[in-house]
């Protein structure tokens, strides 16, 4: 597939904005200044840039627990992202929600509820209303390998298949649940794309360390889904760099592994070196564009430390009985 320079000078500074912003929430954490927990997502921004790149006007996103960053590439401000991860009125949803929350009703994103794969049901409905409006929008809607053994997963699925409903399923398989391995809780070697078939699903797999080849399956499965067919699956092959959790020591699986996926299937310097020996863009161009978007991330920071914090008042606020 040709790409125009603008496309992938585009692409790669969404992915490059992506993986700073998750680095940059792993450094404030362990310095102490976000409340809460943080779910790092450093490794597997590919699979989100890649596929949020076939989007519409008028799509709906269903976004997980991890990547949280992801939302900028969606025109949800870093200013708002931080200022609702470190609990601040300035965030989307007024510190209450968090950094498992972002949620964006004008940008489309729909949010997450705090428990994992019951929130399917959530992106199927509003392909629903897509469907009963009579539009080609869709809903990506990403879950992850662990989420993907859980029952509301597969109720979600069968739904959308036997309505042929507009959902993009995008599983981000980064083969590990909190410290359960997918390959020993899993029968299947594809959790996603080998269970599809079941529901009638068509089903890609993809490198999710290659944001080229992710987006090139997410256009063709999201073309299929627009053309009114029913849903499609996209499973991304990624692995969680990071703990669960930061805190985590991963006493539970091999460093050496995990090491091999930072120096040889790092999304980031796959794309770096592809537009350097395509003559796209230049080393210096490279490291300005890391400069700049450091010194915005740190002036999101600024801001949301600024903004007044979350009161107990707030609790009380958006409650429907």
């Amino acid at each position: 597939m040709a790409y125009s320079k603008e496309f992938l000078t585009d692409l790669y500074k969404n992915l490059l904005y992506t993986r700073l912003s998750e680095e940059k929430l792993v450094a404030i954490y362990k310095e102490g200044r976000v409340p809460g927990h943080i779910h790092s997502g450093v490794g597997q921004e590919a699979t989100h840039v890649g596929s949020l790149f076939t989007r519409k006007e008028g799509d709906y996103f269903k976004f997980a627990h991890r990547v949280v960053s992801i939302s900028h590439v969606l025109g949800v401000s870093f200013n708002n992202i931080y200022a609702e991860i470190l609990g601040r009125q300035d965030g989307n949803s007024r510190g209450g929600g968090g950094v498992n929350h972002i949620a964006d009703f004008s940008k489309g994103v729909l949010g997450m509820s705090g428990t994992l794969g019951c929130d399917m049901a959530f992106a199927v409905g509003a392909a629903y209303k897509l469907k009963m409006e009579g539009k080609d929008n869709i809903v990506y809607c990403y879950y992850g390998d662990g989420t993907s053994n859980r029952g509301p997963v597969h109720e979600a699925m069968n739904w959308a298949s036997a309505w042929k409903l507009p959902v993009l399923f995008i599983l981000d398989n980064n083969q590990w649940a909190i410290s359960t391995c997918i390959y020993e809780s899993t029968a299947v070697e594809n959790p996603g794309a080998d269970r599809a078939p079941a529901y009638g699903i068509p089903a890609k797999v993809v490198d999710g360390s290659d944001v080229l080849a992710v987006y090139e399956a997410a256009k063709e499965l999201s073309e299929y889904v627009r053309a009114g067919n029913g849903p499609a699956l996209l499973e991304s092959k990624t692995y969680r760099w990071r703990g669960h959790f930061e805190g985590d020591q991963c006493k539970y699986r091999d460093p050496a592994i995990t090491e091999k996926w930072q120096k040889k299937r790092n999304c980031v310097k796959k794309m770096e070196n592809y537009m350097l020996e395509n003559n796209v863009i230049t080393e210096d161009e490279i490291k300005s564009m890391y400069g700049g978007i450091d010194a915005e991330l740190d002036a999101a920071v600024h801001f949301a430390e600024a903004s007044p914090k979350a009161t107990a008042e707030d609790l009380f606020k958006n409650i429907l009985a």
